[in-house]
């Protein structure tokens, strides 16, 4: 979540350079470079943005010794997967500004939805293009490589003791786009395979477990909700038993209307954000004053909320006021405030 803050932080600071200025080479400064082409390739190193060819790699068994030896002991902190035009898959997609504050995490969601793929099925990077502060959006573009197709990459470099921490490959336009990849796994294939049929097997228990889970804590929300319903009848009495009081007298009535056109009806707000927000969304905290309203809660997905609450006529500037956190449940615990239109 800190690095989601910080991407959006330098991402408005970048956007104060003018595009002349720009440094359009924004690769890391040091690396080894494999150049992916046709089932071979060629090692090089960077230095501070300079690189310089180390030799020709074939993946038999000749070709590794020597690429190896080319190696030596060179390290660096990234290692650059080259490959070549027609790998990356790019997508368009336009999304509320606010959307913006929790980008990957929004863009993660959304993965199925802006493209035929999940997003643990593939590697990817998202850039803002442009922002339309008027009409509240911001033009992404979505860079993609199926993980399925890097493996036999992956697989090669494992024989040179590399394992790709970045790649690089040209866009539809010609532009280098670079995508971050998870460190992948250096323990031996073996250990691999046997690793991964116990994640299976852990995962067929969690699934039964998730399908379960759900109706649980659904259930114990709402006897929660309904609890809490109970202990503010009372006070909603009272407060119906003054509304008529106070309507009884002129005076009263008039103070009552300016009161409620200066800090809006909280009742009215109230039912408002109970038909905009979902039945996988629970507040915890509400909190309305002075047209300033303050959401707390979990939800299945608090991306989403953004856009429901900008939808509504009633409701304006919604915003995170904090970085969405998850929860030991899965849900989203988020904090959201907005304004409520006079």
């Amino acid at each position: 979540m800190l690095n989601e803050v910080f991407s959006w932080w330098a991402q408005q600071m970048l956007d104060l350079i003018p595009a002349r200025l720009r440094k359009r080479d924004s690769g890391p400064a040091n690396a080894i470079v494999l150049a992916w082409h046709d089932g071979a390739g060629e090692l090089l190193t960077r230095r501070d943005h300079r690189e310089a060819a180390l030799g020709p790699v074939l993946f038999d068994e000749a070709g590794v010794r020597a690429a190896r030896a080319l190696l030596g002991q060179r390290r660096a902190p990234v290692t650059l997967l080259r490959l070549p035009s027609g790998f990356v898959l790019e997508r368009q997609v336009t999304l509320p500004l606010a959307a913006e504050q929790g980008l990957d995490r929004v863009v993660r969601y959304e993965m199925d939805r802006f493209t035929p793929f999940a997003a643990d099925e593939v590697y990817w990077s998202c850039t803002v293009r442009r922002r339309d502060r008027a009409q509240g959006k911001i033009a992404l573009a979505i860079a993609l490589v199926p993980r399925a197709r890097l493996m036999p990459m992956i697989d090669a470099m494992a024989q040179l003791q590399l394992a790709p921490t970045m790649i690089e490959a040209p866009g539809p336009d010609g532009a280098p786009r670079l995508i971050a990849l998870a460190e992948p796994d250096k323990r031996g294939q073996r250990l691999q395979r046997g690793v991964r049929t116990a994640a299976l097997a852990g995962c067929a228990v969690l699934a039964v477990v998730a399908m379960g889970l759900p109706f649980l804590l659904q259930s114990q929300a709402r006897d929660e909700v309904e609890q809490r319903i109970a202990l503010l009848q009372p006070k909603v009495k009272q407060a119906d038993a003054l509304r008529q009081k106070l309507n009884a007298t002129a005076a009263g009535s008039d103070a009552i209307t300016s009161e409620r056109a200066r800090l809006g009806d909280t009742l009215q707000t109230v039912a408002a954000l109970t038909n905009i927000l979902g039945d996988d969304t629970h507040l915890i905290g509400l909190v309305v004053r002075q047209r300033q309203v303050t959401l707390e809660g979990q939800s299945a997905a608090a991306a989403k909320l953004i856009t429901s609450l900008s939808s509504d006529p009633e409701i304006r500037n919604a915003s995170f006021a904090a970085p969405v956190m998850r929860s030991e449940t899965g849900a989203d615990l988020f904090s959201i405030k907005a304004e409520v239109a006079p």
